[in-house]
């Protein structure tokens, strides 16, 4: 699994994890907000700064000149100065040659159990598996997002109410969330078409 990266724990806003939302992309976005401490973002930011400066002096290099840089980070500190990263993943993807495909978020528990995706809602406290997409587009300029390839529930907010986890980099978090665990194996669409999906 290539550049699958694990975030580290923290309190999710706005998730829509169990269902993409369509408002603004008609073929649906899953996404989450993560708001962590100074600390750990820090930490995070400098590891994805480091895949980030690689990148970009690959593509000037391949461009054989110096790239404008785009201002937007996923790896983001908000107005209210809250620590911020933002994860997204399409719900599918219309390509030439293989058709329609559909993508999911893949969640685990709190003890890394593979699970049914809950209500996860916002106040959930989560780590997420994240893939750094890296782009370059001249009115923009180079830059990245992360997708969105998987959840771990370690304390679980549900909203209206109420396999394998080491792949992701999620080990067990005692005393957190447990969910009801399966043995469907997650579908290889996520992993083997994700170069097809420019998101």
């Amino acid at each position: 699994m290539a550049n699958i990266i694990t975030t580290p724990q923290g309190k999710a806003v706005y998730p829509r994890i169990d269902t993409p939302d369509t408002k603004f992309n008609e073929d649906g976005l899953y996404s989450c907000k993560l708001h962590i401490s100074e600390d750990d973002f820090r930490a995070f930011e400098m590891g994805i700064d480091k895949l980030y400066d690689a990148a970009y002096d690959a593509e000037c290099k391949a461009q054989g000149k110096k790239l404008k840089k785009s201002a937007n980070k996923p790896v983001r500190i908000t107005p209210d100065g809250d620590f911020e990263i933002y994860a997204k993943q399409v719900a599918q993807k219309q390509t030439k040659t293989k058709g329609l495909i559909e993508f999911s978020v893949a969640c685990f528990d709190s003890q890394g159990n593979k699970i049914s995706t809950p209500k996860v809602g916002s106040g959930s406290e989560l780590k997420m598996a994240v893939e750094p997409n890296f782009w370059f587009i001249p009115s923009q300029g180079f830059g990245y997002t992360l997708r969105l390839k998987a959840v771990q529930v370690i304390d679980l907010v549900e909203y209206g109410g109420g396999g394998n986890s080491g792949n992701y980099g999620f080990g067990k978090s005692d005393g957190g969330y447990t969910g009801e665990s399966f043995n469907e194996t997650f579908t290889e669409t996520n992993e083997a078409l994700t170069s097809e999906a420019p998101f």
